[in-house]
């Protein structure tokens, strides 16, 4: 496993130090399983901006493709008579 070398505010360190030791984990691990819980609700977040981004798109799409029917149903204007 590769390490990292990371560097923390006393404070966070201490706090984490505190946290993991409740928990019975070492810092290492505390941190990892951190950082892993982290990386998950990132992607996440980014997949439903994504998925946010595309349906954003298919609505354009959609309002677009209404429109167009519109039109193409809304009946013609009569012709001028004589």
């Amino acid at each position: 496993m590769p390490y990292v070398n990371l560097q923390l505010p006393d404070g966070q360190l201490t706090r984490t130090d505190e946290l993991a030791r409740e928990l019975g984990q070492n810092r290492s691990s505390y941190i990892r399983q951190a950082i892993e819980r982290y990386n998950e609700q990132t992607a996440r977040q980014l997949l439903s901006n994504r998925y946010k981004r595309a349906s954003q798109a298919c609505r354009q799409d959609s309002l677009r493709t209404c429109r167009e029917f519109e039109v193409a149903d809304s009946p013609l204007e009569p012709e001028n008579e004589i």
